[in-house]
């Protein structure tokens, strides 16, 4: 059952203001299950996969270069250069945004690359397993 992530208004708000959108979580707390559901069109690579991994590692800026796409990039704390590979692929064209959505399990190479590599250039989510209101569908109140 798909339930909706009270999140997913905001993501895609950032994706209007930023190049790039993190979420960023724990391990099974479903941030690949959101990012699919809100850009179901956008090309998806994940880097837990080996093929998907050697495509990137192997030839980052050959990568970007040909990907044209809007683009997702799940586990990328798999790939920590990635990040400063993106830097300068966003600052080619700085003023478009909603271009990266970035997924990665709570890390401190997540968390270097964001902060050091695309200050500026990336907002960060950090996404929580389902809270009671979205497991039920509902608001719940304070009665």
């Amino acid at each position: 059952m798909d339930r909706k992530r009270f999140l997913s208004q905001k993501i895609n708000s950032l994706l209007e203001m930023f190049p790039a959108v993190a979420v960023v979580g724990p391990r099974q707390c479903g941030k690949s299950t959101l990012v699919n559901a809100i850009r179901p069109d956008w090309k998806y690579y994940d880097l837990e996969r080996p093929d998907d991994y050697r495509l990137i590692s192997s030839d980052p800026l050959g990568f970007f270069s040909r990907q044209r796409e809007k683009t997702i990039i799940d586990e990328a704390q798999e790939f920590p250069e990635l990040f400063k590979v993106l830097r300068g692929v966003i600052d080619q064209d700085r003023k478009a945004v909603g271009r990266f959505l970035l997924t990665g399990s709570s890390s401190p190479e997540i968390a270097r690359g964001v902060s050091e590599s695309l200050a500026g250039r990336i907002a960060t989510i950090e996404l929580w397993p389902f809270k009671a209101a979205e497991f039920y569908e509902k608001q719940l109140s304070l009665v």
